[in-house]
């Protein structure tokens, strides 16, 4: 079994080729997906919960996938990662090990693609402007993922600790055309963006509905428990939603988890997944004045995708 290093799986993978590719497995629906198995521990000096996640995933023609997984939240408290973990790749004529890898890079590359194709489908085609919340090491990734499916004139990078924003945008590739901003408040330029990609751990709403400006599409990424929440619920409850999966994302979603219970929003209140985005090429928007939300946790699937590329480009 081969070790794929970081720099190799960033030598072979582009967002154009990896979203293409995820586009296409969602549209034929032929990888078997189950749903992410997911615990909680503590260590031993912890005051939150930290995540222990397994997913597995297979095409039934050529590989098995899994990711091993951890998010720890307390990490960001001594300059570690939040995402830690491994994913190894198998031979499913054979079930031999092929290739293993960092799960947190590829986690990072295909969060963002994907909330990248979901955008493709949800933005309006006029938009200009993107706002990203959060600045961990995630951040790069989503600001050019996204660029590769819209040409906005203006990304806005936002997170607690200003200079990681500066800091943000000084990894970014150089050939980048756009103008990245870094700000050290959010609230004032709200209603005025676009796009809204929120990528952060947050336990209490960094958005509300009074907030919000016409049109807008926020790209729910950070939030994957119970008690966590990027937006309020009122912002779920007067939105048209639209999730990775039907099948774990709305039960395990804090943001809609809370507007089910607070009786404002009804899981059949979804208006589709990325399987039902992905079988036309149109914009599933009604309109410009909607606003639209596409909520994820992250599947197995987006997993066996770029493991899959990454073996074929190898």
């Amino acid at each position: 079994m081969k070790w794929i290093s970081n720099e190799d799986i960033q030598k072979v993978i582009n967002y154009k080729d990896l979203i293409s590719a995820l586009e296409l497995a969602f549209r034929n629906q032929q990888i078997v997906s189950p749903p992410k198995t997911m615990n909680t521990y503590t260590g031993v000096s912890d005051t939150q919960e930290n995540t222990f996640l397994y997913m597995p995933a297979w095409d039934n023609e050529k590989y098995i996938g899994c990711k091993l997984i951890t998010a720890t939240p307390a990490n960001s408290n001594v300059n570690d990662p939040y995402i830690n973990g491994v994913y190894m790749l198998f031979d499913a004529k054979n079930g031999k090990p092929l290739i293993n890898m960092d799960a947190k890079l590829i986690t990072n590359i295909r969060t963002a693609a994907t909330s990248a194709l979901s955008a493709s489908k949800l933005i309006r085609p006029d938009a200009k402007t993107l706002l990203i919340l959060g600045n961990g090491t995630i951040s790069p990734y989503f600001i050019e993922a996204h660029q590769v499916v819209h040409q906005y004139q203006t990304i806005y990078v936002w997170g607690r600790n200003y200079n990681k924003s500066k800091q943000v945008i000084n990894r970014l590739h150089p050939d980048l055309s756009t103008e990245v901003i870094p700000v050290d408040t959010y609230k004032d330029i709200l209603n005025n963006v676009d796009v809204i990609s929120c990528i952060t751990s947050s336990n209490e709403p960094l958005i509300h509905q009074s907030d919000l400006g016409e049109g807008q599409h926020l790209d729910l990424a950070g939030s994957f428990t119970h008690d966590m929440h990027e937006v309020s619920s009122d912002v779920i409850a007067s939105s048209s939603v639209y999730t990775d999966n039907l099948d774990t994302t709305p039960y395990h979603a804090g943001e809609i988890v809370t507007a089910v219970k607070e009786g404002i929003f009804e899981v059949e209140d979804i208006k589709g997944d990325l399987m039902q985005l992905c079988q036309s090429n149109r914009t599933a928007r009604i309109s410009n004045s909607e606003t639209t939300i596409f909520k994820s946790t992250g599947m197995a699937l987006e997993d066996l995708v770029i493991a899959k590329l990454i073996m074929e480009k190898m």
